[in-house]
């Protein structure tokens, strides 16, 4: 079970991630909030496992990445989800920098990635939107030539997700997932030599190309 606490300043956002929430059998939302300055106490009083964060907050003195420094410093062992409309790739990589462990836009669908980001993050994994991946690719000018859909594929199957959960996540069958694969395979030159071989192989391609977002104290 993942203890969540949500942070936004929007009563609409803050109810319908609450909502969204409540449908997940394996997630508990223990507590929300619409002002930054609450951060801190609410996390001492409720004690959850992933903090879901907007950048935009009211509040005295709060500064998010600032704000996230403080509260992993108190609280190591809570996980950070950034859930916001901003998509500056400099703040990004500070926020990544300062030690969040997940980064979803409010113009992704999230219904579909909040709920896996807090598995996954909760996990000690990292989670990073398909859109997100594509700012700070184009960031640094990286140009893969893969569609939004390949590139969320692929950062799941760098996660070591199998085709049957990856599908899950999307709402897509395993024979479309199959077909993403063999696309991606395509446009990144992996011969065939197998699947696991060739899943092995189109990660590796992945980070050498800068495609998988790998930071300093990443989890192994």
């Amino acid at each position: 079970m993942s203890r969540v606490l949500a942070l936004d300043d929007h009563p609409l956002i803050l109810k319908a991630v609450s909502d969204e929430l409540l449908t997940q059998p394996d997630i508990e939302l223990v507590g929300k909030a619409g002002r930054g300055d609450e951060l801190l106490n609410l996390v001492r009083d409720t004690s959850p496992d992933v903090v879901i964060l907007d950048l935009s907050m009211p509040g005295e003195g709060f500064e998010p990445i600032s704000a996230v420094r403080s509260l992993l410093k108190e609280y190591p062992k809570v996980r950070v989800l950034i859930f916001t409309g901003s998509d500056e790739p400099f703040q990004i990589r500070q926020l990544v920098e300062a030690g969040v462990m997940g980064y979803v836009l409010k113009s992704d669908d999230f219904s579909l990635v909040l709920a896996e980001a807090i598995r996954m993050i909760h996990n000690g994994k990292r989670f990073f939107s398909a859109a997100v991946v594509n700012i700070l690719l184009a960031d640094q000018n990286i140009s893969p030539a893969l569609t939004d859909q390949e590139l969320q594929v692929l950062q799941l199957v760098g996660h070591g997700l199998q085709n049957n959960r990856i599908g899950g996540i999307l709402g897509l069958s395993e024979t479309r997932i199959r077909n993403i694969l063999t696309e991606i395979y395509h446009k990144l030159d992996i011969r065939e030599d197998g699947d696991i071989n060739m899943r092995v192989a189109v990660v590796n391609k992945a980070r050498d190309l800068g495609l998988l977002l790998r930071y300093k104290n990443d989890p192994k």
